[in-house]
Formats: structure tokens, C-alpha cells, sequence
């Protein structure tokens, strides 16, 4: 697999596409990444997620938001999967500006977009104008396909990265492992007190939302 930092780096044709934060790279993003990642290799294309950092939310709200994985987590989780190329985009309140043409022209150019897999509830663009109806009909000019994913619900609703980060600052581990579809590691610091009998580590990798 191979991940790139800017989409000017990237030179790729006839991609099969997916775009999104993927945070976490939850139950519900699995089931975008294996409808991508059968579609492409089908076609002999490459399978590819364009994801961003920072989150859009923290850029356009200017609140910090404690993710559940770091760029090169969520590579290294879809490459588990079957990705064959992850680009991280940074993201801006400049990139937010960018028409929903212009950006997919972009896309056009540096990865051969042929066929573009989306939620259900995705956008992108200035003011969101990106929606599934417009990059449909983008799509018709620029020569790609769209294909929408409706979102994957169980018993406590529609999985999604913003309620498992919930879950997990009440400490409500086990529930969130369960949206997820794996155990989420926990990770803080740990403090050594000088004169302490005993300063037990943990054997496993934890982190602290």
C-alpha cells in the first residue's frame, strides 16, 4: 500500500474512489472500504481513499476534536482491508473554499477517477454543495460514476465515528468496541512516584480520547 500527503504527489488512472475522515475506521466505514476495495480489484483498478487532516469539523468550528486514530493509523487499518493507496489531504478553511467541480476536476486529473463510492450523507465543496445528486451529475461531464452506500444501523442506531468517541469519553469501552468492531486501545500517562512499592505497566498500548 502506499500513502501519500498531497494529492499533487499522486498519479493513478481508472481509480475506484472513496472519500472520507474514516475515523476510527468503524463497522459502518467497513463496509464502504469492501464494496471499494471488490469493485477495483474486479476492474483491476486501484482501490483508493482520500481521507483529511486535520478533521474538517475542527478546522471550520476551530474546536479540537480528540480522535479515535492518527493518519497513518487509519492507513495502516484500510490497508488491512485491501486499500492499495491512502492520500491524506491536509485540510484548510482555503480547501473548504473550493467549488465541487473544481475539487473533482482535481480528482479527475491526479487519480483517473472512474468510479466514486460515497455515504450517504457525504458533501464536499464550498458550502457542502457536493452532495450525492451534484457529483452525480459532475460525474456525467467529468466521465466517473457514483455509487451511494446507505449507512449501516444496529440496535442503537447509525454507527458513527462522533458517538463512539462519546462512548469512549464516558468510558463506555465495551459498547464503542462493539461500533467499532474491534477492541480500541486505550492510552494515557503513566505516572511514576518515587518511593512507591510497586509501579505496575500495562502490557498494552493505551490512549486516552
Amino acid at each position: 500500500m502506499k500513502h501519500y500527503y498531497s494529492l499533487e504527489e499522486v498519479n493513478l488512472q481508472n481509480s475506484t474512489l472513496t472519500i472520507g475522515v474514516f475515523d476510527g475506521v468503524h463497522r459502518g466505514h467497513r463496509e464502504i472500504i469492501k464494496k471499494l476495495v471488490a469493485d477495483a480489484h474486479k476492474q483491476n483498478a486501484p482501490a483508493v481513499v482520500l481521507t483529511f487532516d486535520p478533521h474538517p469539523a475542527s478546522v471550520l468550528t476551530g474546536k479540537e476534536l480528540r480522535l479515535l486514530t492518527t493518519p497513518d493509523e487509519r492507513a495502516d487499518i484500510l490497508h488491512s482491508f485491501g486499500v492499495d493507496v491512502v492520500i491524506t489531504q491536509r485540510f484548510t478553511r482555503d480547501l473548504s473554499t473550493v467549488p465541487a467541480f473544481e475539487y473533482m476536476s482535481r480528482l479527475k486529473t491526479h487519480l483517473g477517477l472512474s468510479h466514486l463510492l460515497i455515504g450517504y450523507d457525504f458533501a464536499l465543496g464550498k458550502g457542502r454543495e457536493g452532495n450525492a445528486p451534484r457529483l452525480t451529475e459532475i460525474g456525467k461531464e467529468l466521465n466517473y460514476t457514483v455509487e451511494i452506500i446507505p449507512a449501516l444501523s444496529d440496535e442503537s442506531g447509525v454507527i458513527s465515528s462522533t458517538e463512539i468517541r462519546k462512548l469512549i469519553s464516558v468510558g463506555n469501552v465495551n459498547e464503542a468496541n462493539h461500533l467499532l468492531g474491534y477492541k480500541y486501545p486505550l492510552g494515557g500517562i503513566i505516572i511514576m512516584v518515587p518511593g512507591a512499592e510497586k509501579n505496575q505497566l500495562p502490557n498494552s498500548k493505551y490512549r486516552l480520547p
